[in-house]
């Protein structure tokens, strides 16, 4: 796989890195110019993904593939003094990100961009679509979106201990030792501030993507694979996703049969409901020269 490794900078001053993949000169010109990819909590843009498959489709196609790093990548990383990563981002400042990786694409002459999340990379696509948007973006697609519901947490099998952990966080915030890391159990066991613990799960459920979805506007595909099932983050979209469309005629949705959160030896059929979509989308787009 020939990729070129590329660089933007984000207005907060946030170096962020990633690989470039351009369609060959004979490729069929498709609905898109380019997918940037975001990978979720604590990844990497070289981490082994789906993306990279599904990529593979994408050049023949003739769209380019920008796989990127978010400052949500690794656990912790500084730059300077300041601590990035996993265990200290706030979910807004995705927006950064986004908007970095949009200026990037703009410079090196794509004009009909899409934006693909996965995990809490999903979380951001559709938050951002929300509260932001850009006129760059073309559609976007949000694979496996974790629901960021406080209330939904406090009620399940182990809310007790969930609101516990967020009453520990909020008085570490209170106290203003919010950098202070705190280990979390639920609804994922993963080390984070007390900031970003109370941030991604508090009651503010700011990142809920239910309450954003209402808001985006451009056309949007959801997926989950059905062996998410059983786990409280993405019941709901599993058993729920089928009537988005009934209710935001612009979303989409695809439960991917057999498929993990990783869409593990299911690649082909997450890309058979992304084209079947593309095609969709191609169909409402204006024809270009």
């Amino acid at each position: 796989m020939q990729v070129e490794l590329v660089h933007t900078t984000t207005s907060d001053q946030v170096p962020l890195d990633g690989y470039l993949r351009l369609p060959s000169s004979q490729a069929p010109r498709g609905p898109l110019d380019l997918v940037i990819c975001h990978h979720g909590v604590g990844a990497k843009f070289y981490n082994p993904s789906f993306f990279d498959v599904v990529g593979d489709a994408l050049l023949d196609r003739g769209c380019a593939v920008l796989r990127v790093n978010n400052r949500g990548h690794d656990d912790v990383f500084l730059v300077g003094e300041r601590p990035f990563g996993a265990a200290y981002e706030i979910v807004d400042d995705c927006r950064h990100d986004i908007t970095a990786w949009l200026d990037f694409a703009q410079a090196r002459g794509f004009a009909r961009v899409a934006l693909w999340g996965h995990s809490l990379g999903a979380v951001k696509t559709i938050y951002f679509l929300s509260v932001q948007d850009d006129a760059r973006i073309v559609c976007a697609a949000a694979s496996s979106p974790p629901r960021f519901s406080y209330a939904m947490y406090a009620s399940a099998h182990d809310g007790q201990r969930f609101q516990s952990a967020i009453q520990r966080a909020q008085d570490l915030v209170n106290s203003d030792s919010g950098l202070d890391l705190v280990e979390a159990e639920v609804p994922v066991r993963r080390r984070f501030t007390a900031r970003t613990y109370l941030d991604k799960y508090g009651p503010d459920a700011r990142y809920d993507y239910l309450s954003h979805l209402p808001n985006v506007r451009k056309p949007l595909l959801l997926t989950v694979g059905s062996l998410e099932a059983n786990n409280v983050s993405f019941e709901g979209l599993v058993h729920d996703g089928h009537t988005f469309n009934g209710r935001w005629p612009n979303v989409n949705f695809g439960l991917i049969d057999g498929a993990d959160h990783a869409y593990t030896n299911r690649t082909d059929e997450l890309w058979t409901a992304l084209a079947s979509w593309l095609d969709g989308v191609r169909s409402q787009q204006p024809v270009h020269p």
